[in-house]
């Protein structure tokens, strides 16, 4: 695990690089029909609830940027199935519920939970996306704000990931120990 100045460095690097790419491609990009982007938008709220992570990452152009503020930033689709395949073989359970989300123009931000099925189970299925139950079911997630910016042909070209990570860590660890698993990170 990185240290926290690591960390630092990792998330300064991230937001930095965020200003520009908000900026660059708000800017150049043509808008487009509102019906589309949703469509895009459901496709991948699909793809990152089926544990398929290198069919997920073609969801982007090449070139891209993805920014995860704890992990980092990726430039290209192979870039993000070479880091989001392992790290989602550690944790294959997690999945990618949205609360709601917003379309302006090409920018879609998606208020979502990180979420692990409760050990008891719920009413709801935990990977229930489409109607979930109520958030107060679910034991062990926590809140992301996901910003896309379409690109077209069913594609983002931008996504920045914001959330806590110290919530990620400490929630994963939980249900970790609640499922009678090793913490390993």
């Amino acid at each position: 695990m990185s240290d926290h100045n690591s960390l630092g460095k990792i998330a300064y690097a991230g937001a930095t690089t965020a200003a520009k790419a908000w900026e660059e491609n708000l800017r150049s990009s043509p808008v487009f029909p509102h019906e589309e982007v949703e469509a895009a938008f459901q496709d991948y709220v699909h793809r990152a609830n089926i544990d398929d992570w290198e069919y997920y990452a073609d969801l982007f152009t090449d070139p891209c940027i993805y920014i995860d503020h704890h992990f980092g930033t990726v430039r290209s689709p192979r870039e993000l199935s070479d880091w989001m395949v392992p790290l989602m073989k550690t944790q294959p359970e997690m999945r990618f519920i949205p609360g709601w989300h917003v379309i302006h123009g090409n920018m879609v931000i998606n208020y979502n939970w990180n979420r692990w099925p409760n050990p008891e189970g719920s009413a709801v299925p935990y990977d229930e996306w489409r109607s979930p139950g109520p958030v107060s079911d679910y034991r062990f997630q926590f809140p992301c704000i996901t910003m896309c910016i379409y690109a077209g042909k069913g594609k983002f070209c931008f996504e920045e990931d914001i959330y806590s990570p110290a919530a990620y860590l400490e929630i994963r660890s939980q249900w970790r120990q609640a499922m009678g698993m090793d913490d390993a990170d």
